[in-house]
């Protein structure tokens, strides 16, 4: 299973500072996430986490323009830690912007595990988790992706994280899968 991108800045209301807070469903998604990897991994389940670390020197020219040194996740910062405590026996892998098939470590990970299914958790949901899908769809690997375990900023809740939630719902419905229908087949099958 792969848990993406549930970092301080994405999912720690004291990132909002002294603003509004706006990523309470990230939150509470990363935490429902965590429980469930953690039943997962009882299981049998192989468990990776991914963290996007914005480190400038290893962007490409083109993508250090559009990016402050200070930014999201900025490497060796608060927000770029994660905001979970990584279950036992899980890897956590770097990769440099939103989507992880682009991050080499990940996908050797998946190769050395001899990953062919992957469940799909995280944030952001118009970025980061989408790549993941979109990646994961092209490369052939089967996947389920638990709507209760991804999520976006709060207040994308009726426009980009619902363009997302419809555009799974309605062209990809049989990867959409209850975190708790997952579980209740794992269980049946470990018995």
């Amino acid at each position: 299973m792969v848990l993406i991108d549930f970092q301080n800045d994405f999912c720690s209301p004291e990132a909002a500072g002294d603003g509004p807070v706006t990523n309470t469903n990230n939150a509470a998604a990363a935490l429902r996430a965590n429980a469930f990897a953690r039943e997962a991994a009882e299981l049998g389940a192989r468990v990776v986490y991914t963290r996007q670390v914005l480190d400038l020197d290893r962007l490409t020219e083109r993508q250090r323009r559009w990016e402050k040194a200070d930014g999201l996740c900025a490497a060796g910062t608060w927000g770029a830690e994660l905001f979970i405590p990584p279950v036992a026996g899980a890897e956590v892998i770097v990769k440099d912007r939103f989507d992880s098939w682009q991050s080499e470590p990940f996908v050797e990970w998946l190769t050395v595990a001899d990953i062919d299914g992957l469940v799909i958790c995280g944030v952001e949901l118009v970025c980061c988790v989408l790549y993941a899908i979109l990646g994961a769809q092209e490369r052939g690997y089967d996947y389920v992706v638990p709507p209760d375990l991804v999520s976006g900023q709060d207040f994308g809740d009726e426009t980009d994280n619902r363009a997302v939630r419809d555009f799974l719902r309605y062209n990809q419905p049989d990867r959409l899968v209850a975190s708790d229908d997952i579980l209740t087949r794992w269980r049946a099958a470990a018995r």
